[in-house]
């Protein structure tokens, strides 16, 4: 234990000074005058730097949930010092093989990153956080904004009354929404909301029997859907909803359905509702589609609410598994290591 703070403490005052001589390196590219140049010429090497961090990434054999954030932020920075760096390179002081050497060292210290994040076992709520640290729209105001501005829209959605019926009526509904809007197409803000007022009612009717749906063909719904999403965009094109509107409009919408659908599959596992091992398979794979498919943009417009509905969608994940795990066919069950697996996709992306 002493050994590991030793090398995180190492590791510590290692990362701050390769983040200052970053900084530093930014600085000088950037001057105008011949003296500038010639002194990051002289004193900076992209392929030594990025040599040094490789090996200091190696010594932990292992790091905790924010140990690991702090390094692949410190990193990022240094990534971008040195192919920036290497771009600005306009007398090609640096030749192939060096640029060659700096993308291998880059592949190299992305597979120690994920050594570290598959070397504890992580949580889900952590993946989640990671993601949000490294969504590069987080602290953007002016986003914020225009989003605060929707979001009572999506918050009176709560208020508008689910269509009742069998899974039969319901899927009638479904269809015949997707249908029309596909014919009719989407031309301003008010064709918009009025579909995802409506298209929310109607999957809110069918996530209260989605445990009954385990054998209903369900790909017209999809095909159908992802066209009406489609038109949306298409309306962005011809100028008659702003790209913005679009975005924001779309990424809340994302948001909402997929906690929605989460808490569903984890009341139903909780009930019981859930008795068969291809059922189980397809609630294992809606229950992690927040960790895969919630992007930077995603997780930007998360509301507090949202977030904490998020919270203790991760809480119930591990538990949610493991009774799943009892219905299926194979006796390895790796569902533990998910969170650290998720974590590596992620450095993977980065």
């Amino acid at each position: 234990m002493v050994k590991n703070e030793k090398s995180y403490l190492k590791f510590i005052a290692f990362a701050a000074r390769i983040t200052a001589a970053s900084v530093a390196v930014i600085v000088l590219i950037s001057c105008d005058g011949q003296n500038g140049r010639h002194q990051s010429e002289n004193e900076y090497d992209p392929a030594g730097i990025y040599r040094e961090y490789l090996s200091e990434i190696r010594k932990p054999d292992e790091l905790p949930f924010e140990e690991l954030a702090m390094q692949l932020k410190e990193w990022r920075t240094v990534r971008d010092s040195v192919f920036a760096h290497i771009r600005r390179d306009t007398i090609r002081r640096f030749h192939t093989d060096a640029r060659e050497e700096c993308t291998l060292l880059h592949d190299s210290i992305r597979a120690e990153f994920s050594r570290l994040a598959l070397s504890k076992p992580r949580t889900y709520r952590e993946v989640l956080t990671l993601k949000e640290r490294f969504s590069p729209y987080v602290g953007d105001e002016e986003l914020q904004r225009s989003t605060e501005e929707i979001r009572p829209f999506f918050i009176a959605l709560d208020n508008r009354p689910f269509y009742q019926g069998g899974r039969t009526r319901i899927l009638s509904e479904y269809r015949t929404l997707l249908l029309e809007t596909v014919e009719k197409g989407i031309h301003d803000r008010k064709d918009l909301t009025e579909f995802i007022e409506r298209e929310d009612a109607v999957y809110r009717a069918f996530l209260a029997s989605l445990h009954d749906f385990g054998d209903t063909d369900l790909s017209g719904i999809t095909r159908d859907t992802e066209k009406c999403c489609s038109e949306i965009f298409l309306a962005a094109e011809r100028q008659e909803i702003t790209y913005k509107e679009v975005m924001i409009y779309m990424a809340m919408r994302t948001n909402r359905r997929l906690i929605q659908n989460v808490r569903t599959c984890l009341d139903d596992v909780h009930r019981g509702e859930v008795k068969a091992f291809r059922q189980a398979h397809a609630y294992i794979w809606m229950i992690l589609q927040p960790y895969v498919l919630l992007d930077g943009f995603c997780m930007a417009l998360l509301s507090s609410d949202d977030k904490a509905a998020l919270d203790r969608i991760a809480e119930e994940t591990p538990e949610a598994f493991n009774a799943l795990h009892e219905l299926l066919p194979s006796e390895n069950n790796r569902l533990d290591e998910l969170p650290g697996m998720l974590m590596e996709i992620f450095i993977d992306s980065m």
